[in-house]
């Protein structure tokens, strides 16, 4: 029998171990041993797979997403710690994103808020209002902006949350044309879950070092 990732379930490899995240439940899972094992190897045991992982939702039986870890793209740079000249952005414009993006995930919770931004990615994707430009552009354009928001975010009366504030940064960068990529990732002993932006391999709201023993669980 063939199984797949429903569109709510992703998940990371951490040496034997496999957490996922469920953005429906809004909750992370740690598998160990034969789970672990079973998701791994891609070993479709319909006894380990269909009394654990099927019955939590993370796995579904048939056609359709590949079961594999979350592609992702290791940061190779942070523009935080960029010496190229300091960048802007409006300050009610972050303010507003950021109010929004707290709103959302409060009341509607991870999976209406994502698909409500993946709605907005689209959007921006299809303008058509934006003149090409090159990708050496589009960096230092995200750069400019993560190093602008930095600066703003100073003032705004809000605790630094690094959901919303990942979003919050998005939203500013997909509206102009450039795109990122919002990731969750996870470390284990102890555990601990941290969220960040990215333009390809260039970090947005980090140093470097404070996103080094995370590993990607989840993708937007």
């Amino acid at each position: 029998m063939d199984y797949h990732l429903p569109a709510h379930s992703s998940f990371a490899a951490l040496g034997s171990r496999v957490v996922f995240l469920d953005v429906q439940a809004d909750r992370y899972f740690l598998l160990r041993g034969t789970e672990a094992s079973a998701v791994l190897e891609a070993r479709p045991d319909a006894t380990v797979w269909g009394a654990s992982l099927i019955s939590r939702d993370l796995l579904r039986a048939g056609p359709g997403n590949a079961v594999r870890p979350v592609s992702v793209v290791a940061p190779t740079s942070s523009a935080l710690e960029s010496p190229d000249v300091e960048g802007r952005l409006p300050f009610p414009e972050l303010a507003y994103f950021r109010a929004e993006a707290s709103l959302l995930l409060r009341l509607a919770g991870l999976r209406s808020t994502f698909d409500r931004l993946r709605r907005h990615r689209r959007r921006s994707a299809r303008s058509g209002h934006r003149e090409a430009v090159s990708a050496c552009a589009d960096r230092a354009s995200a750069g400019r902006l993560a190093r602008g928001f930095a600066q703003a975010r100073i003032f705004v009366p809000a605790a630094r949350l690094c959901v919303p504030d990942s979003m919050a940064l998005a939203r500013s960068l997909w509206r102009r044309g450039i795109d990122a990529d919002l990731y969750f990732g996870v470390r284990l002993d102890p555990f601990a879950a941290h969220c960040w932006l990215q333009h390809d391999d260039l970090l947005l709201t980090d140093p470097m070092n404070f996103v080094a023993d995370y590993t990607p669980v989840f993708k937007l």
